[in-house]
């Protein structure tokens, strides 16, 4: 057994007398609790792939170590021949799954659901991985999760949809000029920037209906945007006055405030998931440099030190964390700053530039800088890294979320 592994339950009254079960790996997130998977079902294509997805699911959530997965007709007798610290069951029951996650050594059950053995294996299998996850853990779990990001796959650059896994790929426009920097605004609404008419303005398109039309379109730059659903806000960046400003407007497209009047240029902001803070990058200093303002554009400080220069910065969906870009030695590497400590940490020699956090706070997607970009996925606390997407085409300008 790995030491300084911590289980322990915490049951909280609600309204609805329900109790949530929390699970926690070691203080600084690099333990994982080795985990076992054993399933008494009928096999089949579609249990093989469930089974499949569940274990990878579990493994790409960057708390469990799985040991293995067994096909057992007595799942008790199984166990009694395995040492480890979670087992994972799953027991049929006509067309449902009954699926049980229990403590290794304490023999008690921390969290159990059935399930209806219908639709696509690998959805399903998505949706039991986060159950499990933020059951035990109180985190968002990513297996739904999809990401939007530019390819040139076709041979000109166009807005494409992943599952965070790498599967179903999606290409979502078809146009004739040039798009950049997708952001999933709400209910399958994408904003992005357009080139349509040979300059950058805004526009909105629809995934389900392809139906595509102009979002905010100010003379000059249009660009930089980040929703907040919460407040159904967004900040982005406007050269509408002669130099790139801080602005911010609704979900409709009307500009409610301008936040910076500088004559440097602000940019890259992203709201804290409070809405109350404000990050961005600004060269007021000299150099490109990681700032925080009040979301009135008041209160502006800097807490970027670690290079001459740094950019992109993004809060984390707990509001815990921002991550930015700086390079040291003309290299790109990772900084994650830490809003509680005031300290930041770096990962280095990643290659990277463009950034967008996973819902949970732990994984972060990022572009690789190489012959060819690539998707690259990288865990913060283990710095674990895996592959989305390389190939003979280039990857760029990510944006991870959630499908309402």
């Amino acid at each position: 057994m790995k030491k300084n592994i911590l289980f322990y339950l915490v049951f909280t009254s609600f309204i609805f007398s329900q109790t949530q079960i929390f699970f926690q790996i070691t203080k600084n997130l690099v333990e994982k609790a080795d985990t076992f998977l054993i399933f008494k079902v009928e096999k089949n294509d579609f249990i093989n792939k469930l089974v499949e997805t569940i274990s990878q699911d579990l493994k790409f959530s960057g708390y469990f170590n799985i040991e293995g997965v067994k096909f057992t007709d007595d799942i008790e007798k199984t166990k009694k021949e395995i040492v480890t610290q979670i087992f994972i069951t799953g027991e049929q029951k006509q067309q449902m799954i009954n699926i049980k996650v229990s403590d290794g050594f304490e023999k008690s059950i921390l969290y159990e659901n059935s399930y209806k053995l219908s639709g696509e294996p690998r959805f399903l299998g998505h949706i039991i991985s986060d159950d499990i996850v933020e059951k035990l853990t109180g985190k968002p779990g990513i297996a739904k999760s999809k990401i939007l990001f530019i390819s040139d796959k076709t041979g000109k650059k166009q807005i494409y949809q992943i599952d965070y896994d790498g599967f179903n790929l999606k290409q979502i426009t078809n146009l004739d000029y040039l798009v950049n920097y997708p952001r999933y605004l709400e209910k399958n609404k994408i904003v992005f920037v357009s080139y349509q008419d040979g300059w950058p303005k805004l526009a909105k398109i629809d995934i389900s209906s392809g139906k595509i039309e102009n979002f905010i379109a100010k003379p000059g730059l249009n660009a930089c945007v980040f929703p907040l659903k919460k407040t159904r806000e967004i900040v982005l960046v406007l050269s509408v006055s002669g130099n790139p400003e801080i602005y911010l407007a609704d979900f409709e497209g009307n500009i409610k405030k301008r936040l910076t009047d500088n004559r440097k240029i602000d940019s890259s902001p992203s709201f804290s998931p409070d809405g109350k803070l404000i990050t961005f990058v600004s060269d007021r200093d000299g150099k490109p440099q990681i700032y925080i303002m009040d979301r009135d554009g008041y209160g502006v400080r800097r807490i970027s030190y670690i290079s001459g220069y740094c950019t992109s910065p993004l809060f984390s969906p707990d509001g815990n964390f921002i991550a930015y870009i700086y390079s040291e030695g003309g290299v790109f590497g990772l900084a994650i700053y830490d809003l509680n400590t005031k300290r930041t940490r770096t990962i280095p020699n990643l290659n990277c530039e463009e950034i967008w956090w996973a819902p949970n706070s732990r994984h972060i997607v990022y572009s690789k800088i190489d012959k060819k970009q690539s998707l690259m996925i990288i865990d913060i606390f283990t710095k674990e890294i895996r592959t989305l997407i390389a190939g003979e085409f280039n990857s760029s300008s990510p944006n991870w979320f959630l499908i309402e």
